[in-house]
């Protein structure tokens, strides 16, 4: 037997609640970091069946309170607990459709997982990693499916296709609403697909996910630019409403000099030439700088994904960050991920000039010189600036869309969520404004 054999045997010889908390294997780090391909292994059955023991099964679930779109989570793990795969899918897909992706990238210790009761003795339920499970085993044994695609009365124009998109269009469907996509990009998924490196959410999930939806009747208009090719006057005169979900995909740069030097790249570029076209693909043109030092400028998950990938297409790679480690806003997991992969993390590093070779930090007061090939900026992102939102009688506030509890917007017909509206946030968080939307949508339209 292995030592993880031998571990699990262990493991299942104690009671539950005397148990480890279980995570799935990571592929070797020195193997990991010189390709693309996903770096959490995911749970065998084994680990999965163990890992949902531990499940108190709580009378007043404080896991369900800390879910965006309120998935019963007890239920759907006592489900795996007896082996019930498709029963378990169902309790989520009554919340949301995309446990693949949620179970990847969705900060689980900061929501559901943080007011687990067993997170008192620092062992919460490893929640994310079983909805994961969930939906890989549904995906993987599930068999080509032929949906009755209905005559639909009504439809709504969705400007965007990422998470909040996704959403909504899922419960639309649900209810015998056409979704019409208008995307910009030839591909949906937004920074589903744009954003977030295979390692972390392989292409084929995604894929999945977006056909099922597209099988279903959701339709998609590729390279559509709302405010440039097409009107929301437009889109009113085709749909019963129109939702807003265009993301936030305008990266920022700090104002300090040499700023423009052309070492100079950000994180969003950066990732959407690698993530969208394929530049670390041998055969595709798409052109990458030519660097050996690259320093990465920031402390979010945007950061860690562009160090990661920069880890494993160049020399070496650093993140600089302006505040303590202990304020870094990236998920552990990617942090962790990170180090172990060889990338440094440099903090209470304040970037306050570009050269033509390297950085000026100010360090706790002191100037300190580094040089580098290239510099990634992952400092946030704004809306982008293709639609006029106050030609469209739209409000905004600090470049974001003002909506109401419902998500609707100050013009009648339009609603709006994502990025967006909150500015750069969760893929989650996009998923339940997305949820939210439709329940009103829905309401408004009587179905």
């Amino acid at each position: 037997m292995s030592e993880r054999e031998i571990y699990l045997e262990v493991q299942k010889n104690l009671k539950p609640s005397k148990r480890d908390r279980l995570s799935p294997l990571d592929r070797a780090s020195d193997v990991r970091n010189k390709d693309f391909f996903e770096v959490s292994l995911g749970f065998t059955d084994k680990e999965a069946f163990l890992e949902a023991e531990r499940c108190l099964n709580c009378k007043n679930p404080t896991c369900i309170e800390g879910c965006p779109v309120s998935i019963n989570i007890p239920e759907f793990i006592m489900a795996v607990k007896y082996g019930k795969i498709e029963e378990a899918k169902k309790v989520i897909d009554h919340s949301h459709a995309f446990p693949c992706i949620t179970g990847r990238v969705c900060p689980q210790e900061t929501q559901c997982e943080s007011v687990c009761v067993l997170q008192k003795l620092g062992k919460p339920v490893n929640i994310g990693k079983l909805e994961r499970y969930v939906g890989d085993k549904s995906r993987l044994n599930k068999k080509e499916t032929k949906y009755n695609i209905p005559e639909f009365k009504y439809s709504v124009g969705i400007v965007g296709s990422g998470p909040a998109s996704m959403s909504l269009s899922y419960d639309l469907l649900n209810h015998g609403v056409k979704p019409v996509i208008y995307e910009a990009f030839d591909i949906c998924g937004g920074v589903l697909n744009y954003g977030i490196p295979e390692f972390r959410l392989p292409r084929e999930v995604i894929d999945f996910e977006l056909n099922e939806l597209l099988n279903r009747g959701m339709e998609v208009h590729y390279g559509s630019i709302v405010g440039k090719s097409i009107s929301i006057d437009e889109l009113l005169e085709r749909h019963e409403f129109v939702f807003i979900g265009s993301g936030a995909g305008l990266p920022k740069l700090p104002n300090i000099p040499g700023i423009q030097n052309n070492i100079v790249l950000t994180a969003n570029e950066f990732l959407t030439r690698i993530n969208l076209l394929h530049a670390n693909v041998d055969g595709y043109r798409t052109p990458l700088p030519k660097a050996e030092n690259v320093a990465v400028i920031g402390g979010g998950n945007v950061a860690m994904d562009a160090a990661r990938c920069a880890k494993r297409l160049y020399k070496n790679t650093e993140i600089f960050y302006r505040r303590g480690e202990e304020h870094l806003s990236a998920r552990i997991e990617e942090i962790e991920h990170a180090k172990e992969e060889g990338i440094k993390i440099n903090t209470n590093y304040n970037p306050v000039q570009i050269l033509e070779d390297g950085i000026v930090f100010d360090v706790n007061g002191e100037k300190v010189a580094r040089n580098f090939d290239l510099v990634i900026f992952a400092i946030g992102t704004s809306p982008n600036k293709l639609m006029s939102f106050k030609q469209n009688m739209i409000e905004t506030l600090n470049g974001l869309i003002v909506t109401d509890q419902n998500l609707k917007t100050s013009r009648d017909r339009v609603y709006a969520g994502g990025d967006i509206v909150t500015g750069a946030a969760t893929v989650i968080k996009a998923m339940e404004m997305g949820k939210i939307a439709a329940e009103s949508i829905i309401k408004e339209l009587g179905v």
